[in-house]
């Protein structure tokens, strides 16, 4: 028997404990954040907003072209492309160059739309902190400074 503290805890409980934990230490962050951005004086931050609107709706018509649902998918794209690869194989394998230069390609090109969702996700973040900002100023709210 493991000892307690070698145990793998994969349980729910333990993923939601972790979650909330996360959540707990990203709120004064965020809250850090909106407080920074309300420092910008409003017509620079309307500003601000309506360009991350715009390059986000930009990436949103656009990263469809090179990923197709790759973003709903995951990695299950090239789970596929491993098992269509290596359905057949044999020990020891014999690919030939091209099926080695094509499956390379298809990696990279995986790899090239992950950061591209990556960089997505960002925007969508910036977007909405910018938006907070706008929405707290606008409202006259007055956030409270993070808690260091």
């Amino acid at each position: 028997m493991l000892p307690r503290s070698f145990r793998l805890q994969l349980t729910v409980a333990h993923e939601r404990r972790a979650y909330a934990e996360t959540l707990d230490f990203d709120m004064p962050h965020h809250e850090g954040l909106i407080s920074w951005l309300r420092s910008f004086p409003p017509d620079r931050l309307t500003a601000m907003s309506a360009f991350a609107s715009h390059r986000l709706e930009r990436f949103r018509s656009k990263l469809p072209l090179a990923t197709g649902g790759i973003e709903k998918l995951g990695a299950l794209p090239a789970l596929a492309a491993l098992v269509v690869q290596f359905k057949d194989m044999q020990w020891p394998p014999h690919p030939s160059w091209t099926q080695i230069v094509l499956f390379a390609g298809l990696m990279f090109f995986y790899w090239l739309c992950m950061l591209l969702l990556s960089q997505r996700f960002r925007l969508e973040l910036y977007d909405a902190l910018l938006r907070k900002a706008l929405d707290a100023g606008a409202a006259g709210r007055v956030i409270p400074p993070p808690i260091s």
